[in-house]
């Protein structure tokens, strides 16, 4: 099959307040989880084209054999928010003229999937999207979203299958009203499995300093208030107290790194937290989640974080205040448990599992299973391709 991928958005937004205040362009697009899903679907014997809003076009472009990456001119930034609906007008004729016997974009509500519907129409080509949204945006987003779920949203899915990335998801497609016969299984966003995998723990700390006896929580993820990085820093004071060994790893750049190494020495945590911000490729990467006994996700808004995927991947079991997605598609399957979004609900429900390695072992083997058998990227391209050959 000729394929494309519309994924005009390639990085989560900032978005206080329901609006976006920034882009954050990735480095390179060669680890980008939408180029490893192409690669993989290319694996498969098809052609694969993504299109990507030029709005998040990286320094440094990777060249690959198998996929074409086409980065689509982005208009009238100040009026549509490439952040949150990158208006795109020119990828309705490159869609055309390719003759694709795919097109999957990415959210009902989105301008690419507009783009998409109108550049099939009175043609062979099969719309798909691929919706990992699965709330109403916050503020006025929200309500314009819902208004375009009940009026346009409805139209434009009425000749294409929808594809939910979580069972949250799925549940907000049919709240929203929309046919269950148009909404197909899961499909998740994948992780290189073969990458991100469990690792020999002593060894891992040795590389980053740490030594067998900690125990230690990571959290990985952009710094901004929204991720909730904070309230990790202020549960790890409380477990301090109790726990000597206790050691908060924090990974990300953003706009809260200075607040949070402020709130670290006010705290005098210098020696129990440390924060990352250095690059690592995906397989070092993998070996700093390997140091660690558990990951904390505290995110007060979020979608379904890659890095969660990336975490069972590696057999590191989740504790997580956040629920949607992260609930429905991984706690519930026995990989982690909820916490409340607090200081002192986290550091109790830390200290409780590592009174438990039973526990934690029990969850670290389900973490490692559910992601090679539901998440793994050669399991999404399988999912998708006989999704895809249903329609023809």
């Amino acid at each position: 099959m000729n394929i494309a991928l519309v994924n005009l958005i390639t990085k989560t937004a900032d978005l206080p307040k329901g609006r976006a205040v920034k882009n954050p362009v990735p480095e390179s697009d060669k680890d980008l989880n939408i180029t490893k899903l192409a690669t993989t679907l290319a694996s498969r014997g098809h052609q694969v084209t993504i299109y990507i809003s030029d709005a998040y076009e990286p320094a440094i472009k990777c060249s690959l054999d198998d996929v074409n990456i086409v980065y689509v001119p982005t208009r009238m930034s100040s009026i549509f928010p490439p952040a949150v609906f990158p208006c795109t007008p020119s990828l309705k004729a490159h869609l055309r003229r390719n003759a694709f016997d795919v097109v999957q974009s990415g959210e009902v509500f989105q301008m690419g999937t507009m783009y998409s519907n109108s550049a099939v129409k009175s043609s062979f080509s099969k719309l798909f999207v691929w919706q990992e949204l699965d709330i109403l945006m916050q503020g006025v987003a929200g309500t314009i979203q819902k208004q375009f779920y009940n009026t346009l949203g409805k139209r434009i899915t009425r000749n294409c299958k929808i594809i939910p990335r979580s069972k949250s998801a799925a549940n907000h497609l049919t709240d929203c009203g929309f046919e269950e016969e148009l909404i197909t299984q899961v499909v998740h966003s994948g992780v290189d499995c073969s990458i991100f995998k469990p690792m020999d723990k002593e060894k891992s700390r040795r590389e980053f300093g740490l030594s067998e006896n900690h125990n230690v929580v990571i959290s990985v993820g952009r710094l901004h208030h929204n991720k909730g990085m904070d309230i990790l820093v202020k549960a790890a004071r409380i477990i301090k107290d109790e726990n000597p060994d206790f050691k908060l790893i924090i990974k990300g750049t953003g706009p809260e790194e200075e607040n949070l190494r402020g709130l670290i020495g006010k705290l005098g945590l210098t020696d129990t937290v440390s924060i990352h911000t250095e690059y690592l490729d995906n397989y070092d990467l993998a070996k700093l989640y390997n140091c660690a006994d558990l990951y904390a996700l505290s995110s007060r808004n979020d979608l379904f974080p890659f890095t969660a995927i990336e975490s069972i991947s590696c057999g590191i079991p989740i504790l997580s205040s956040f629920g949607r997605g992260v609930e429905s598609d991984i706690i519930n399957e026995g990989a982690g448990l909820m916490a409340s979004p607090t200081p002192e609900d986290f550091a109790a429900s830390i200290m409780e599992l590592f009174n438990d390695e039973s526990r934690i072992e029990s969850m670290s083997c389900k973490a490692r299973d559910l992601a090679v058998n539901e998440f793994d990227f050669g399991v999404s391209a399988d999912r998708l391709c006989c999704i895809y050959g249903e329609s023809q």
